[in-house]
């Protein structure tokens, strides 16, 4: 063996295993926004993870259909939600008299609803698929302050956040047929991804 050969080896192997720690590292790293959800606004086609443009509310109908509205009512309408047969709202009348209207965010039956703000307020996104969903490419990605979700009386779903500094991902429920108007210290701005 040539001098200096084994310290190159050496090296080699140092270089090789900083590879593997840096792989292993970022695989359990937060995802990076890399590509944007496609939706169309106004006939144009945007592009979530960059800007909602003057967007309040967008719904995925499916991961390759995924359509911004202008005004809240308007996602209202195309996701079918009606305040006069809102299930919620009624039950909560009946047990304890008139409700405000921010007390239960609107949301339409089988969605489930994530809110920028408080009480149902800001930007509105809407899911119904029953996978993990990444909130990067939608340009939501640590932006949840408020949910609601009305997908049934069975149906669970979950919100998800980073842990520091052991980078594992953290789990809350979503109850059915609920809503939190404000998640708290722990979960606001948090949320990196929901599973309906």
């Amino acid at each position: 063996m040539k001098p200096g050969t084994t310290v190159r080896v050496i090296a080699t192997m140092f270089a090789a295993a900083g590879c593997l720690l840096s792989a292993s590292t970022a695989a359990n790293a937060a995802p990076s926004n890399t590509d944007g959800a496609r939706a169309n606004y106004k006939g144009n086609s945007i592009n979530l993870a960059e800007s909602w443009s003057d967007a309040k509310a967008c719904v995925v109908f499916s991961a390759q259909d995924v359509r911004c509205y202008a005004t809240t009512a308007e996602a209202d309408k195309a996701s079918g939600y009606n305040v006069k047969t809102d299930r919620l709202l009624k039950a909560v009348r009946i047990n304890g008299g008139p409700v405000k209207a921010a007390a239960v965010p609107a949301c339409a039956s089988g969605w489930l609803c994530i809110f920028e703000h408080i009480n149902g307020g800001g930007k509105r996104l809407i899911f119904q698929d029953e996978y993990e969903q990444d909130l990067a490419p939608y340009g939501f990605d640590y932006k949840l302050s408020s949910w609601r979700n009305n997908q049934g009386s069975k149906d669970n779903a979950f919100m998800f956040r980073w842990q520091y500094p052991t980078v594992t991902k953290v789990q809350g429920m979503l109850s059915p047929d609920a809503y939190a108007s404000n998640v708290g210290n722990t979960w606001n701005d948090e949320v990196v991804s929901i599973q309906g």
